[in-house]
């Protein structure tokens, strides 16, 4: 479990080595970070072939799968001509009707992007949970090839559309119906114009910039959205880029429906936009492009030397932001953190360590491997620190609503503090808290080991993966992942510092019930 891989794309640097060689004459490009497309000479032509798969999770899974190809090789400067399709289809949705559907669809959004479909396969495939249809697009390159790694220093970055689009309907689609009692029509504001458009297509406008003299790199915004995709596109080309992260266009309604599931619009899956470099000499002429063609079109940066390797100075999304709204999917239980997380305790962990001369991973560990009299000496210096800070404690907004929310979808909870048993019971008591189990110190079990989290697993009688975490530092991050949870969640302090490593992360507990109250069924 340690090494498993999370959902989302499989890091380059993993992939790199296995798809590296020598290559035939023929390939002018061939597996490279970012890059959307191969490049291949055919008969005295260059083509441009892509592969990606859809699930059928998604809406119109055969057109999607037909038009992320294409746009894939648009971007490269061809215009799309034959298309391969792979359909294994899952044993609970192996229907005939459900087979034409799909099938229809490809064939229909073939005719539309002016490809035809050449062949393929397609089977009931036994164990999937889901369907799968895999396309290959090959399409002529039209004058000179554009690449994701073209942009060169100093070129200018812009983008179409907005950010998150797809992700933005994908949300709608689902959970709509929910954000609008929230909010009212009103609030989402362009919902309905994002829902009834057909933007995902962006090959047209795509072949149309690679047409264009200055334009230097073309990269169309997927998984990861608008910051993996810049990310991407410096890291290809080996530049950085200076983006302006308040000139990224992002609809109110996507900022709205972000802002309630806490996620960053930059990471959601942006299907519908493209990313594009460009000589700045020639930026008027790039913007008439999409002008004349009714299409928005932001610069939102440049492109500037690499600093430490290739770089953007908005985040990058290895996993798209998409996925967190999944995360209670399947989730049975809830393991809680203590102080920091659902109490607010006045402990400066780095002054104790000095005060107390810990210097290992386990303030635990370390005095218990003191010889004595220093043990005993150190760890009553330790219990006057907590009992001091229980008696000053608090217990942060939201606390009770949150186990009711839990309880209402009939969730178990369980506690799991370093603290010791007495200074657990005092809390609890005083705040009018309860939990289905309970795991102190005093069990002989403490974080950063994952071994008191498993021993709450064992007792609610749940199995690991469908468990969420909930904790506010590194401690509680390692113990989850120790104890193989389902997922990892931070609040406070916690969600700033430690975002990148978590699942979910809330600057505080209402924000937390508010994801909860629209994602669980």
């Amino acid at each position: 479990m340690p090494n498993r891989l999370p959902p989302g794309k499989v890091p380059w640097d993993i992939v790199a080595e296995l798809v590296s060689g020598e290559l035939p004459p023929e390939v002018v490009l061939g597996p490279a970070a970012g890059e959307d497309a191969a490049l291949v000479e055919i008969g005295g032509e260059l083509w441009a072939v892509a592969s990606d798969p859809v699930s059928f999770t998604a809406t119109d899974a055969g057109r999607l799968a037909v038009i992320v190809n294409a746009n894939d090789v648009a971007v490269r400067g061809a215009r799309p001509r034959f298309f391969l399709a792979v359909g294994l289809i899952a044993p609970h949705e192996a229907t005939e009707e459900r087979v034409r559907e799909l099938l229809s669809q490809v064939r229909d959004t073939c005719a539309e992007v002016g490809a035809v479909l050449i062949g393929g396969h397609t089977e009931v495939t036994p164990g999937l949970p889901h369907s799968i249809v895999v396309g290959t697009m090959l399409g002529r390159v039209e004058g000179e090839p554009v690449t994701t790694g073209g942009l060169r220093e100093g070129d200018l970055v812009g983008m179409t559309r907005s950010a998150g689009l797809e992700g933005t309907t994908i949300l709608l689609n689902e959970l709509g119906g929910r954000l609008r009692a929230l909010h009212g029509d009103e609030v989402l504001e362009g919902a309905d114009e994002i829902l009834g458009g057909d933007w995902l297509l962006v090959a047209p406008e795509a072949l149309q910039a690679a047409a264009c003299h200055g334009v230097t790199a073309l990269h169309d915004v997927t998984e990861g959205g608008v910051g993996e995709a810049l990310y991407e596109m410096a890291r290809a080309s080996g530049v950085g880029i200076d983006v302006e992260k308040s000139a990224i266009p992002v609809l109110p309604a996507t900022a709205t429906v972000c802002g309630d599931l806490g996620l960053d619009p930059l990471g959601l899956i942006g299907s519908g936009s493209l990313i594009v470099g460009g000589d700045p000499d020639d930026a008027a002429e790039i913007e008439t492009v999409f002008s004349a063609s009714g299409i928005p079109f932001t610069w939102i940066g440049h492109a500037v030397a690499a600093d430490e390797g290739s770089r953007t100075t908005v985040p990058r999304f290895p996993r798209d932001e998409l996925i967190k709204t999944t995360m209670m999917r399947g989730i049975e239980a809830v393991i809680f953190d203590m102080d920091g997380t659902l109490v607010d305790s006045s402990y400066d962990w780095p002054t104790i360590r000095r005060r107390l001369g810990v210097t290992g991973a386990s303030i635990i560990d370390d005095l218990n491997g003191l010889p004595e009299p220093d043990r005993s000496r150190r760890w009553a210096e330790l219990e006057a620190i907590e009992a001091t800070a229980t008696a000053q404690a608090t217990i942060h907004e939201g606390v009770h609503e949150l186990i009711e929310v839990l309880a209402e979808h009939h969730l178990s909870n369980a506690l799991v503090t370093n603290n010791s048993d007495a200074n657990v019971r005092r809390l609890l008591d005083r705040f009018g808290l309860h939990f289905d189990v309970i795991v102190n110190r005093d069990s002989g079990l403490w974080k950063p080991s994952g071994a008191p989290v498993k021993e709450a697993v064992r007792q609610l009688g749940v199995v690991p993966g469908r468990c969420l975490g909930v904790g506010d530092s590194h401690y509680d991050i390692l113990a989850a992942r120790e104890a193989e949870l389902g997922g990892v969640c931070v609040l406070h302090d916690g969600a700033g510092r430690h975002d990148r490593e978590a699942d979910l992360s809330f600057e505080d507990i209402p924000r937390f019930i508010r994801y909860l109250n629209i994602v669980l069924e």
